[in-house]
C-alpha cells in the first residue's frame, strides 16, 4: 500500500475512503485526500490507538484492513506493471499503450523516482526567469550569483541531469521557493510545477507534495493534465504530432518526440497483443 496523506489522489485514495465510511467515518468517495478524509483519519486513528497525524502508513492500513500490507519503497523497486496504467488508461479513454509510451518517452517507463527516492525533475531556468519575473522579482538581480540555474533563454547546457537537478533546484529555492518548485518538470510524465492547478492542486507545493508520495499520483496527475488541456482527445486519436505539439511545445520536432511516441505505442501495443 502507497504512504497517503493530504494532497493524494487516485484508487488507493478511494479504498481508503471506502473503508472509513464503512466504519461510519463521514467522509466521501471521491479519490481525493482533502480536508474531510484528513480529519477521519485522525479520528479512526485516535479511536485505533494510533498516532493522530493524519498519515495513513502501514500501522493505519493494518488497523483499517486486519492484514499486513507490503512496504511501500519509492526507490523504484516497484516497476511501472504494478501502476494502475490501465485505471488511468480507461479514465482518459485512451488505448493503455499511449498512456505507456508518454511515460516511456518522458521518463524511460521507470516509476519517476531517482534510487535516492526522490522524484525524477528537470529544473529549467528559463522559465525559473519567468516565474520570479511572475511574482515581481527581478531576476537580472541575481542572475551573476545563480547563472547555472537562472538564464533568459533555454539552454540545454546548463542541463546536469539525476540527481544534480536537485541541486540546482535547491540553489533556486534560496531566492524563492514555489517560482522554483513552478520551474520544475516532476515525476513519470514530467509536468512542469506551474501547471499544477490543471494537475488538481490548488498550489504547487501541494503538487510536489503528491508527486513525492508515490507513483500512482503521478498518473492521476497525467489524466488530470489531459483532460484540463484537451489532450486526452489527440492521445486518444493517435494523433501523436497534434499531442507532441500540444505537450512538448512547438519544438518537439527536433527532438522527434511524436516519433518517439509512435515507436513506444507501437512496441508496447505489440506486447498487449501478445499477451
Amino acid at each position: 500500500m502507497e504512504l497517503l496523506k493530504k494532497g493524494c489522489a487516485g484508487s488507493q485514495v478511494s479504498r481508503l475512503q471506502e473503508l472509513l465510511k464503512k466504519k461510519g467515518y463521514p467522509v466521501g468517495v471521491d479519490g481525493l485526500f482533502g480536508e474531510q478524509t484528513r480529519i477521519a483519519v485522525k479520528m479512526f486513528q485516535e479511536k485505533s490507538g494510533l498516532s493522530q497525524d493524519g498519515i495513513v502508513g502501514r500501522g493505519t492500513w493494518s488497523a483499517l484492513t486486519g492484514e499486513r500490507p507490503a512496504e511501500h519503497n519509492q526507490k523504484q523497486s516497484s516497476q511501472p506493471a504494478s501502476l494502475d496504467f490501465a485505471g488511468t488508461a480507461k479514465l482518459l479513454e485512451v488505448d493503455e499503450a499511449a498512456v505507456r509510451a508518454v511515460c516511456e518517452v518522458e521518463s524511460g517507463g521507470r516509476t519517476g523516482f531517482q534510487k535516492d527516492g526522490r522524484p525524477m525533475i528537470l529544473f529549467e531556468g528559463h522559465i525559473f526567469w519567468k516565474e520570479l519575473s511572475k511574482r515581481g522579482i527581478d531576476p537580472q538581480k541575481y542572475q551573476g550569483e545563480y547563472a547555472d540555474v537562472l538564464f533568459r533563454k533555454w539552454d540545454r547546457s546548463k542541463y546536469l541531469g539525476g540527481e544534480k537537478e536537485h541541486d540546482r533546484l535547491n540553489r533556486a529555492m534560496l531566492i524563492n521557493e514555489d517560482a522554483a518548485l513552478c520551474s520544475a518538470s516532476w515525476g513519470m510524465f514530467q509536468i512542469m510545477g506551474f501547471n499544477h492547478k490543471l494537475c488538481g492542486y490548488e498550489t504547487v507545493k501541494d503538487y510536489v507534495e503528491a508527486i513525492k508520495a508515490g507513483p500512482n499520483n503521478h498518473l492521476v496527475s497525467f489524466a488530470r493534465f489531459l483532460k484540463s488541456t484537451g489532450l486526452d482527445k489527440p492521445l486518444r486519436e493517435l494523433n501523436w504530432r497534434a499531442f507532441a505539439s500540444g505537450y512538448n511545445g512547438p519544438g518537439y520536432e527536433q527532438n522527434n518526440y511524436h516519433t518517439k511516441l509512435q515507436q513506444a505505442y507501437e512496441k508496447y501495443k505489440l506486447k498487449n497483443d501478445q499477451k
